[in-house]
């Protein structure tokens, strides 16, 4: 049995998809524990996993929360003030790590395996410098290879100005605008001998580890450089049994298309009302289909909610269940949803907007697995052509049949991550 730690982003949509992957791992007979802000405990303990809190000092339990709940309403002053608490304490954070946090939790743990989110920096680097195997597990696809996907857009401007974007924030962070993460980066690399490579994007550095990813890849494989690891493909990593939210049920007409729309980031962005008016207005064009729409925890539900159209407006929608039977869903491209929707074979009308959107989404439209919509421009009629053009199309269907298909043989595969662990390894069955 080995000791496996898991460090995840304390959020939803870095959080979940390790779920599958360290159960799995808990089945086999290893023990899995969870390092990370004190926010996600209780969703750990829902699952019976172990957490070891980190920097507790600077972000006590429900400081998360509370400060993505504020921003999502602040302007001016306020959010000024917010974002410069927030850089305060996540400089904290980098000083702490350098006087030696995490070391000593690797000392009392002693982990044989450490699984880092791709935005966990500086626990890979100390890990290093204490000689514990460690490997960079990305929730979505991996940033810093982009480039070596086939639907990349070529060598992108930013590695262009990368140089002067670099000063520009060191200025930044020693004005205390950005949080100091190049010179407390450079200064624990070196503390720890740890090798760093070059990204196009902040910090512009990163440990040099090997990458872990929750997709197969028929779906997407980066195309590495000579000398370097190849990627490790695991698979989509979909907890089928994690816990979901209630939902009225009988609200649901059986027969109707339904059309699941999920904000998800979208949510907390000013485009959030507009987007959900334009979805029932165009559901009101559309009174054959039935609409469910999971509006987050910022706009009330009741504002969308009934009406002429087949409406079902909630805060938070059981996605798993109702993309069992989805004609389709609308979504901002994240990669968790891409991937639930894939697995159930699921239509998508992609809405990207930021960070991994537009690369996820790419990818859906190269597979054929769904179309891509424009935010900012969306019009009823226009989002109701985009639902009719995968709604019953017979090649959207077959395209998602076959990545289905091959999503479901690599999640039998998820135990292939024991390769990573030292000494010899129980034998993995592969799905055949």
């Amino acid at each position: 049995m080995a000791t496996i730690l898991v460090a995840p982003l304390p959020l939803a949509g870095h959080l979940n998809p390790t779920l599958k992957l360290a159960k799995t791992l808990r089945a086999r007979g290893h023990r899995v524990v969870y390092c990370s802000l004190p926010d996600v405990e209780s969703s750990l303990q829902a699952e019976g996993f172990e957490l070891l809190p980190v920097f507790t000092s600077f972000f006590p339990k429900g400081l998360v929360a509370e400060m993505t709940a504020k921003a999502s309403h602040a302007r001016g002053r306020e959010l000024r003030n917010l974002a410069r608490d927030h850089i305060q304490r996540r400089n904290a954070v980098l000083q702490a790590t350098l006087d030696g946090e995490y070391d000593r939790l690797l000392d009392a743990l002693r982990p044989d395996l450490v699984l880092c989110d791709d935005r966990v920096v500086d626990l890979p680097i100390v890990c290093h410098g204490q000689g514990v195997p460690v490997a960079r597990l990305n929730t979505t696809l991996p940033q810093h290879l982009l480039h070596l996907l086939p639907t990349s857009n070529g060598k992108p401007l930013i590695r262009v100005l990368r140089p002067v974007l670099r000063r520009l924030e060191a200025v930044l962070a020693r004005a205390g605008l950005v949080p100091r993460f190049q010179e407390f980066h450079r200064r624990l690399a070196l503390k720890h001998g740890c090798p760093m490579e070059p990204v196009d994007f902040p910090p512009f550095q990163l440990p040099l580890l090997r990458d872990v990813v929750l997709f197969p890849r028929e779906f997407a494989t980066p195309d590495m450089p000579a000398g370097r690891e190849p990627v490790l493909h695991l698979g989509p990593s979909i907890d089928l049994e994690r816990q979901e939210p209630a939902f009225p049920w009988e609200r649901l007409k059986e027969g109707q298309p339904l059309i699941f729309f999920s904000l998800g980031t979208l949510a907390s962005s000013g485009l959030a009302r507009q987007v959900l008016k334009t979805v029932c207005e165009a559901a009101a064009l559309r009174p054959q289909w039935q609409f469910v729409l999971a509006v987050g925890s910022v706009l009330d539900p009741a504002e969308f909610d009934g009406g002429p159209a087949r409406i079902v407006a909630v805060q938070k929608a059981p996605q798993l269940q109702l993309l069992r039977t989805a004609a389709a869903m609308i979504t901002h491209g994240g990669f968790n949803s891409v991937k639930e929707c894939i697995y159930f074979g699921v239509p998508m009308v992609a809405l990207p907007m930021k960070d991994d959107q537009p690369d996820v989404t790419r990818l859906v439209v190269h597979h054929g697995l769904g179309v891509q919509g424009a935010v900012k421009q969306l019009k009823p009629r226009t989002l109701l052509s985009l639902l009719d053009s995968v709604v019953g199309s017979a090649s959207h269907a077959q395209a998602l049949a076959r990545m289905s298909s091959r999503f479901r043989e690599a999640e039998a595969d998820m135990a292939a991550i024991e390769q990573l662990l030292p000494g010899p390894q129980p034998t993995i069955k592969r799905a055949s």
